[in-house]
C-alpha cells in the first residue's frame, strides 16, 4: 500500500499545469517594426535588426514577410486544444536601391 501511495506521488508529482507556450517565427515583431523607418532604413538594417525574412519575394520592388505566432495550450479540461495568443504578419516594401519603401503590419484583430 505504501509502495503504490509513493508511486502516485511520484506519478503526480512529475505532471506539471503550468502554461505551455509555443512560438514560431520572430519574438516581439511588433516593437521591432517601431524601429524601422519610411524611406531611412535599409536592408541591411532590416535584416539585422529583425533578421532574415519568414518569405522573400521580388517582383519589381522585394517584398520581405515576417511572421510571429503564439499559441498555448494550458488546461486539462481544453484537452489539448490550443489557443492563439499572439498571430502578427509584418509586410514590408523594398526598392531597387535597398531604401524601405512601405511597412503594414498586422496584428490578430486585423486578420479573419
Amino acid at each position: 500500500m505504501k509502495k503504490l501511495l509513493l508511486l502516485t506521488l511520484i506519478f503526480l508529482s512529475s505532471c506539471s499545469l503550468d502554461k505551455v507556450v509555443q512560438h514560431h517565427g520572430v519574438h516581439n515583431l511588433e516593437k521591432k517594426q517601431a524601429k524601422l523607418k519610411i524611406n531611412y532604413t535599409n536592408k541591411n538594417d532590416i535584416i539585422e535588426l529583425i533578421g532574415p525574412p519568414s518569405t522573400k519575394s521580388s517582383f519589381d520592388n522585394d517584398i520581405y514577410i515576417y511572421l510571429e505566432r503564439k499559441t498555448s495550450s494550458s488546461r486539462l479540461t481544453r484537452l489539448g486544444k490550443k489557443r492563439l495568443i499572439k498571430n502578427d504578419v509584418l509586410v514590408l516594401e523594398i526598392d531597387n536601391t535597398g531604401i524601405l519603401l512601405s511597412k503594414k503590419f498586422y496584428n490578430k484583430d486585423d486578420m479573419n
